[in-house]
This record gives C-alpha cells, sequence and structure tokens, in this order.
C-alpha cells in the first residue's frame, strides 16, 4: 500500500516527501551548518503525533525524513518512528550518528525504521567539521551488523573537505556503504568553482546512484553553463516543517505565505506550485530531486532505466562514459515545466 500511495503522489496534487525537524539541539557545531543551537528543547511527542497526522491524513506524505538539529537528541525518537510508520510512511533519519549505540540501533529496529542517512564530511574531523570517518568507526560496524533498516552516507563537499574527499568516498564503499555527496550551499544557493567542480565530475563519472541520475544531469548542465528550466516544488510536494511548526520551501527558503502545517490544505499547497527565483543556484538536492520526480515522473523513470542499464554495461566493460554511449542514453532536458498545475496533470 505504500508504494501505492507514493505512486498516486506522483501524479496528483498532493505533497510527497516531508523534512519534519524533532528538535533544533544539536550536539556538534560544524562550520558550514546554520540548522541548529545549542539550546532548544525537542518538539514534544504529542505535537510530533498531531503534525505527523496531519501531513498523512490531509496533505498526503508518504515519505518522512526526521532530522535536527540531531534527531537522536530527541529521547522518543524510536516512538516518532514508530507512529509515522503506522501511518503508513516511509521513515528515515539523518544523523551524525555520534549517539547511535547498539541499544539505539535495536530500539530503531524494533521501531520499524525503514533508513538511515549517515552525515560523513572527512576521514579525520577539524575544528570546521567534527563529522570525521575515524570516530564513527565503531559505530559504522555496528550498523552494519545490527541494523533491520536500510544504511546509506551523505559527505558534503567543500574547500574544507576537498582535500580527503576521494580516500573518505572509496573508503566508504569498501565498508560496504552506498555514498551521497552535496555541495555545501548558503542559503539554499550554491557556487562551484573549478575545484569543486572537478572533484563533482570524478564523483558523478564513479560513484552516482541510478536513482539521482536525472538530478546529476541538472547539475552537469548547471556546470556547463546552461540553465536548465525547472521549477521548486517545495511546499508543494516537498514540505520543510521547522520545530515551530511552520512549512518553507526547504531548510534555508521561506514560502511567500507563512503557515502552520496544522492550518495547510490541499489548495495551499496548489497555491506553492510556482517558481521560487532560486532554481537557477539551489543547491538543496532533496527538493531538486522531489521537484524533478513529480513534475517529470516518466522522463525521470526512464532516465533512471538508462542510467541501470549503462551501469551494468559499465560493469562488463570498465568504462562508464563508454557504457552511457553504449546505452545511447544522453541527459534529459527538463525544459517542460508544471507552474499551474491541475488533478492528474504530469
Amino acid at each position: 500500500m505504500r508504494k501505492l500511495a507514493t505512486l498516486a503522489r506522483l501524479f496528483d496534487d498532493r505533497a510527497l516527501y516531508c523534512q519534519l525537524i524533532v528538535t533544533r539541539r544539536c550536539n556538534l557545531a560544524c562550520g558550514y551548518c546554520n540548522e541548529f543551537d545549542k539550546t532548544s528543547q525537542p518538539v514534544p511527542y504529542d505535537v510530533l503525533v498531531q503534525r505527523i497526522d496531519h501531513l498523512v491524513d490531509e496533505l498526503g506524505v508518504t515519505i518522512m525524513d526526521f532530522l535536527g538539529g540531531e534527531p537522536l537528541l530527541h529521547p522518543r525518537i524510536a516512538d516518532i518512528v514508530r507512529h509515522a510508520r503506522s501511518r503508513g510512511c516511509w521513515t528515515n533519519i539523518i544523523t551524525n550518528a555520534f549517539l547511535l549505540s547498539d541499544k539505539r540501533i535495536d530500539e530503531l529496529n524494533e521501531a520499524g525504521l525503514d533508513s538511515m542517512c549517515v552525515s560523513i564530511d572527512r576521514v579525520n574531523p577539524t575544528d570546521f567539521t567534527h563529522k570525521g570517518l575515524h570516530p564513527l568507526m565503531k559505530r559504522l560496524r555496528s550498523l552494519k551488523q545490527k541494523a533491520h533498516f536500510h544504511v546509506e552516507t551523505n559527505t558534503v563537499l567543500c574547500e574544507e573537505t576537498m582535500d580527503e574527499f576521494e580516500e573518505l568516498v572509496l573508503t566508504l564503499r569498501n565498508l560496504g556503504f552506498s555514498v551521497r555527496c552535496g555541495v555545501r550551499h548558503h542559503e539554499g544557493r550554491v557556487d562551484v568553482n573549478d575545484r569543486l567542480r572537478s572533484k563533482l565530475e570524478w564523483f558523478h563519472e564513479h560513484f552516482r546512484h541510478w536513482r539521482i541520475a536525472p538530478m546529476l544531469d541538472l547539475h552537469r548542465q548547471r556546470l556547463a553553463g546552461e540553465a536548465p528550466e525547472w521549477t521548486c516544488a517545495g511546499g508543494y510536494k516537498f514540505l520543510y516543517v521547522d520545530e515551530f511548526g511552520t512549512v518553507k520551501a526547504c531548510s534555508q527558503v521561506s514560502l511567500r505565505r507563512s503557515q502552520n502545517v496544522l492550518s495547510m490544505k490541499k489548495p495551499d499547497l496548489v497555491a506553492n506550485a510556482v517558481k521560487k527565483g532560486c532554481e537557477g543556484v539551489c543547491g538543496v538536492s532533496c527538493v531538486i530531486q522531489t521537484s524533478l520526480m513529480t513534475q517529470h515522473p516518466l522522463a525521470y523513470a526512464t532516465r533512471c532505466a538508462q542510467h541501470v542499464v549503462a551501469s551494468r554495461v559499465a560493469d562488463a566493460f570498465g568504462s562508464r562514459r563508454h557504457a552511457e554511449a553504449y546505452a545511447g542514453s544522453s541527459p534529459v532536458q527538463f525544459d517542460v515545466v508544471r507552474t499551474t498545475p491541475g488533478p492528474g496533470d504530469v
């Protein structure tokens, strides 16, 4: 049923994906992050249950991320996962993993957590980013041994992390973890210089996942100086709900009309299906991916399938670039934009 509901969200006018803040507080203080503090109390469990129920029943959400701050600081994070899971959501926690223990992994297993994304930026921690691989090795081994949920990793590429980027990615892959990569953004806007561009090209060439192939096509178009046309689905298909319950386009960009999630209805979602003005420089990957997937579901699926074929040919012939040519695939140009959607419109 969850898969059917998620499929329906690709073609209707309800929300698909929500990032729900469960606490603003974090146990770390990374130099590039503006999404935390050191003093906030966790959002009360009953308040979060109310928000989850409204997001599912009224707005249609089927995929839910739990974020902070650091979400493992919430004393009832397993109960939050359990409730969202009981309401039919795919549940995911984005965490720095420093607070993970064998007991906590067991609790999340029992709650039915579907996936976890562990943020790791370097091999060795620095004053700029404390999220280093070495202090997390014991916890990563525990996840490999005990977790019943899928685990992947994410690294933020920036000037302060690029010196260890290839070593980190290769080590994580050798440990058996899939790796996602994002570029540091300021207020949602990304600025890529030549050094970062070369690192991204290396990553895109060897490690891109089939599920995000269309999004990486868009990034490549922008790196080539092109201006692919797309419309941000923030506030429409993608919802960012902060600790106060305010719905935003993403963690960095507010909607034109501020609104609490509990007052939001389907017409409010549709009203947000407009350009935000920052699409040309957006660096918020989760919003880009959701936007491309829901605005062009058939083209998105076709491009993903092309990439699967290309990747398998690459495994056989040892060259991703040769495989792309062999498969006859080409990046999808996202130049047809839905700005005033109607029921069932694609």
